[in-house]
């Protein structure tokens, strides 16, 4: 994570590095973890092109994925930003002691399932401008979600990726051995495909929370008294 700023709560216990998602920031996303920094040291990073940490042209797992295998071993990894964060875990299995990933958007893993490719409608809103880009990428999520301040960049970076192009290395995934856990909340059909696949792939724990938008972390007490299980 060199270069990168974060968001840092917890003075001792074992490492948990959080990664926030496209359109929101590590202080946003995760402010409902912050009980858990009496047992945890909680790392949150800002996503590179995310203020306060450096701009980026182009918001690419690959690079990400090189840096982050040289962190030290984190004992769980709560995940937003999937792609990054679970290639990062293949490349260094012996510095993750456990993933979770929550709502996962890496659609390659779910071709085939109805709802995730469904959500290949995405691409018709990349080319328009970061309002109405917006606006149509939550209608197609079937979520309203309340927004960080700095939206205007976070859409802008988000308008970079490619989701409908961007899996995730499931099957070596699938050969390591810490613990994973995929969790959803029930709002997106398409996410929850995704994470189907994943999980069964990945021998992975499945975890639905109901009611909960595309922001389990945020909305979910359940959630929080899991992780801190």
């Amino acid at each position: 994570m060199t270069g990168l700023a974060a968001e840092r709560r917890g003075e001792s216990g074992p490492p948990i590095v959080m990664v926030h998602g496209s359109l929101s920031s590590a202080a946003a996303a995760f402010a409902g973890q912050k009980a858990l920094a009496g047992r945890f040291r909680i790392i949150a990073p800002y996503r590179r092109g995310c203020q306060p940490s450096p701009p980026a042209a182009r918001i690419d797992p690959g690079p990400r994925r090189r840096r982050r295998s040289r962190t030290p071993r984190r004992r769980r990894a709560p995940a937003r930003h999937v792609d990054g964060r679970m290639r990062a875990a293949a490349l260094a299995p012996d510095k993750v002691w456990s993933l979770t990933v929550a709502e996962p958007p890496a659609l390659p893993n779910g071709s085939g399932r109805r709802g995730a490719d469904r959500l290949a409608a995405l691409r018709d809103y990349w080319a328009a401008d970061p309002a109405t880009f917006v606006a149509g990428f939550l209608r197609v999520l079937n979520v309203e979600l309340p927004l960080p301040p700095p939206l205007l960049e976070a859409a802008r970076n988000l308008m970079t990726e490619r989701p409908w192009e961007t899996g995730v290395p499931a099957e070596a995934l699938a050969r390591t051995s810490f613990p994973k856990l995929v969790v959803t909340g029930g709002g997106t059909p398409g996410f929850e495909d995704v994470a189907d696949a994943l999980a069964e792939t990945l021998s992975a724990k499945r975890v639905l929370f109901p009611g909960s938008p595309h922001a389990v972390q945020r909305f979910n007490d359940e959630f929080l008294a899991h992780l801190g299980g």
